[in-house]
């Protein structure tokens, strides 16, 4: 699959995302190329499998700075332990382990963890190949995001 940007945050890098007029989410896709561009500090993956089921599970290390993929489909998260400060387009928010949520379609999040943080997402698939899960679960941009929905909604328009 594609590159998930992951660094070692510095202070500076708040000022990389760019003018105020940017819309959020103009400015979360400007931070993730220039983070692109810096040595990347991924996390061990660790995969679990269940029927019915796949969880992704990160140890994000105090001080990482990450941005997360577009995802098609709602899920749930949870957070053992650790603490972070969460960007979206839609705002900003500081979540503490232990905590279960579920992210909405479409969720792009920016990451930065103030302690050592384990993040584990589940995502309803039987597929076990994990390039496949990748396609099942990932949008590459947010126009195939669009398009995903956009059958999403036909199909289940067509059913009613």
């Amino acid at each position: 699959g594609g590159m998930t940007p992951t660094v070692t945050y510095e202070p500076s890098m708040l000022a990389l995302t760019g003018k105020r007029e940017r819309t959020p989410r103009e400015r979360i896709l400007f931070l993730q190329a220039e983070m692109e561009k810096m040595p990347q500090d991924m996390p061990p993956v660790k995969h679990y499998f269940a029927p019915g089921l796949y969880g992704r599970e990160m140890l994000l290390p105090k001080g990482l700075l990450i941005i997360g993929k577009i995802h098609k489909h709602a899920h749930l998260n949870t957070i053992l332990y650790g603490h972070v400060t969460v960007y979206t387009e839609f705002g900003e928010s500081e979540l503490r382990g232990p905590l279960t949520f579920t992210s909405e379609v479409g969720t792009k999040r920016v990451v930065l963890a103030h302690e050592d943080t384990l993040w584990t997402t589940y995502h309803v698939t039987e597929e076990t190949d994990l390039d496949r899960i990748e396609d099942y679960v990932i949008a590459k941009s947010y126009d195939e995001l669009q398009l995903c929905m956009n059958d999403t909604l036909k199909i289940e328009g067509t059913e009613k």
